[in-house]
């Protein structure tokens, strides 16, 4: 039986998979069309937890599909490529991009674009070494 996304079988595309691990446990993964595990993502995909590597999953597959319609790679791919996607996804961007590739799907928000939240100054506090550490 084929993975469900967005009510549709997919057949002949990259798809997330909920696999089970040599550990035991259950997480998410990418494969390719013909069932085997897209290596590149799945090293990262194992370090997550299965709910956190199912929406990893779901975010990366959607890149990965965007690098096939631009006939980029991940080898190939540039920074200034991947600032064009954000734009493409809804992401505020000031810059050119290509035509659509996610019809019927809503645009990602501009959150998507930051970087992951710092402690704040009053979290941490610094030695006399100048190391910093959280409290």
């Amino acid at each position: 039986m084929g993975a469900v996304l967005a009510a549709q079988l997919v057949i002949g595309k990259i798809r997330v998979q909920e696999v089970i691990r040599s550990d035991g446990r259950v997480s998410s993964t990418i494969v390719w069309p013909t069932g085997e595990v897209y290596e590149e993502p799945d090293g990262y995909l194992r370090t997550c937890t299965a709910g956190t590597s199912r929406t990893y999953a779901y975010m990366l597959v959607d890149h990965l599909r965007w690098l096939e319609a631009e006939a980029l790679s991940i080898k190939t791919v540039t920074f200034a490529d991947v600032e064009g996607y954000m734009g493409a996804v809804g992401a505020e961007f000031a810059g050119p991009f290509g035509p659509p590739w996610r019809q019927g799907k809503r645009p990602y928000g501009q959150s998507a674009l930051g970087s992951p939240r710092r402690p704040s100054r009053a979290s941490t506090s610094t030695s006399a070494s100048g190391i910093s550490t959280r409290r």
